[in-house]
């Protein structure tokens, strides 16, 4: 099993909905789901047995992937109607993750995947619709080519153009936004920092590679405004 990022358990309690995190975990079985389920949150917090240590260890495994993913997953823009990134989390969060941005950006067709899975997200009217699909390349291309087809449908050869024009503007300020959110994160690493151990706990190695992040290591620390 993985080891525990001291991050994870600073000023964090154990939900009492800990079942949906321990589900999550990827080392999660049926024999410790159902000695989980003989237990309340606060028998995690404070028994000291070998058990109740080990299933408070892996929800915030959970809790902490699953808060660094939000931090750290940045999103694009594909049209006017879609933000994708990519994810590749050890523990089955990236739905939760999908959510979340769905529930910041409503009417915002949220995709987040890789090479071999994705999870696509929509809050409509108080309600969250999700998916499951494809590679994260192919999801994007079904869906642009959808959207694309529904919204040149009655346009005149003026409304193409237009949209033709929008759609390149958004994936200019995509990128140029991608530029920014990438040199605040390179920022963030600089190898004359004093407390290189702090930091690592703070944005591990794994996490960097789930979210897609790239990390120069050549970088001094500055901080976003200097890049507006």
């Amino acid at each position: 099993m993985a080891r525990q990022h001291a991050a994870d358990v600073v000023g964090m309690k154990v939900p009492d909905n800990f079942l949906y995190y321990l589900s999550a975990h990827a080392d999660c079985n049926a024999r410790l789901l159902a000695r989980a389920k003989e237990l309340t949150a606060q028998d995690l917090e404070v028994l000291p047995n070998a058990d109740a240590k080990r299933l408070r260890k892996m929800v915030f495994e959970v809790l902490g992937e699953t808060h660094r993913m939000k931090a750290f997953v940045r999103l694009k823009p594909l049209g006017g109607a879609i933000l994708h990134g990519y994810l590749k989390p050890r523990h089955k969060i990236a739905e939760r993750v999908c959510d979340h941005f769905a529930r910041r950006n409503p009417r915002t067709i949220i995709v987040l995947g890789n090479g071999l899975e994705s999870w696509i997200s929509l809050f409509y009217e108080g309600r969250i619709l999700c998916e499951h699909g494809a590679g994260l390349t192919e999801t994007l291309e079904q869906l642009e080519s959808v959207l694309r087809d529904f919204g040149m449908q009655g346009s005149n050869e003026c409304e193409r153009e237009a949209k033709e024009k929008d759609r390149k503007n958004e994936w200019k300020e995509g990128k140029d936004a991608e530029s920014i959110w990438k040199a605040y994160y390179d920022s963030q690493y600089c190898p004359d920092r004093k407390n290189l151990r702090v930091f690592r706990q703070r944005m591990p190695r794994r996490d960097q590679e789930s979210a897609g992040l790239r990390l120069l290591e050549s970088k001094e620390n500055v901080t976003l405004e200097d890049f507006f």
